[in-house]
């Protein structure tokens, strides 16, 4: 920069102009990896979580507790990787994001509620609603991967 007390030139603001669009295409490019990590991790831990929840009211309802705590303490870790580094996210992450959460929870809500209540016995549910959420994880990482 010049020491002109008016300003830049034009030479030198271009190249301040160009400098902030190159740092902004790459804290964009390639920033949201934790968070598409914690999308497939939650898919992962939710939908492998379901089966073991058939197998234990197949046996004994009280050992649910471990399935659940196995759950929640990936969830955990994967949610502290997404925060510790997670320091910024691609533009349009949001809607997509809220998007594919909501399918998520809706499938969860599905597979353990109405799993458990209505179709304990039912293999075929559990895997059925595992499976979508798999789908859901694995097309929800996917386009935030391609945005």
């Amino acid at each position: 920069m010049s020491s002109d007390p008016t300003g830049p030139s034009a030479q030198a603001a271009r190249e301040m102009l160009q400098e902030a669009g190159r740092l902004g295409a790459a804290s964009r490019a390639g920033a949201s990896w934790p968070h598409i990590n914690m999308l497939l991790g939650l898919g992962a831990i939710s939908s492998l979580s379901l089966l073991p929840f058939w197998l234990v009211g197949q046996f004994n309802e009280s050992l649910i507790a471990l399935p659940m705590i196995a759950m929640l303490v990936w969830l955990a870790i994967f949610m502290g990787f997404m925060l510790a580094n997670g320091r910024s996210t691609k533009l349009g992450f949001t809607r997509r994001w809220m998007t594919f959460m909501g399918i998520w929870a809706g499938l969860w809500i599905l597979g353990t509620i109405v799993g458990l209540v209505f179709f304990p016995g039912s293999l075929w549910f559990f895997i059925a609603v595992s499976s979508a959420i798999t789908a859901n994880s694995v097309i929800g990482a996917w386009r935030e991967v391609r945005a």
